[in-house]
């Protein structure tokens, strides 16, 4: 039984870092976007 709750324990933490490091890239994608379509922006102006 104390398997099982050890297992559970480390299963979750393995989860919220995988959830942590996803909102973490997803974060610098829509950075990235922004970014990219500032410089867009710019060149169409040129």
């Amino acid at each position: 039984m104390n398997y099982w709750v050890v297992g559970g324990m480390i299963f979750f933490i393995i989860l919220i870092t995988i959830q942590y490091s996803l909102n973490k890239i997803i974060l610098l994608l829509k950075e990235i976007k922004e970014l990219l379509y500032k410089l867009d922006i710019k060149d169409r102006i040129k």
